[in-house]
């Protein structure tokens, strides 16, 4: 899925990802440490994590309209709870505004993008985007 992590390159490049693993992999070999040693130890410090992306094909001329229905669908009625837990605060990056469970509203400094991103009781997010890639 790519990482972008600086804007030198327009698009998300491995390339960027396979140069700040280097950096990470030279700086524990420094220490007698492994690449695995030197995960778990950021691990151990700022909690394990679990990631799962699910990808939906919508294929042919009406692919990209199936698409926007459904995340219309979200945008228009945003659910309370996913799995089982609780929606506390919506993200909606076409809107740039993040709305929390209690009505608050703020303003988003990212792009504007056609994005929905759910932030759940125990941390741990859901996003929506629909591509044509």
């Amino acid at each position: 899925f790519g990482y972008l992590v600086k804007p030198f390159a327009h698009d998300k490049d491995a390339i960027q990802a396979l140069v700040l693993f280097a950096e990470v992999a030279a700086y524990y070999k420094s220490q007698g440490k492994t690449f695995a040693d030197g995960l778990e130890e950021l691990f151990e410090k700022f909690g394990y994590f679990e990631e799962k992306t699910i990808s939906l094909d919508f294929p042919g001329i009406h692919g990209n309209d199936e698409m926007g229905a459904i995340i219309s669908q979200f945008r228009d009625k945003q659910p309370d709870t996913i799995g089982g837990l609780k929606v506390i605060r919506a993200q909606d990056f076409s809107k740039s505004i993040e709305t929390t469970v209690n009505g608050k509203i703020t303003t988003l400094p990212q792009p504007k993008a056609n994005v929905l991103k759910y932030w759940l009781e125990d941390g741990s997010w859901v996003a929506i985007r629909p591509s044509g890639t």
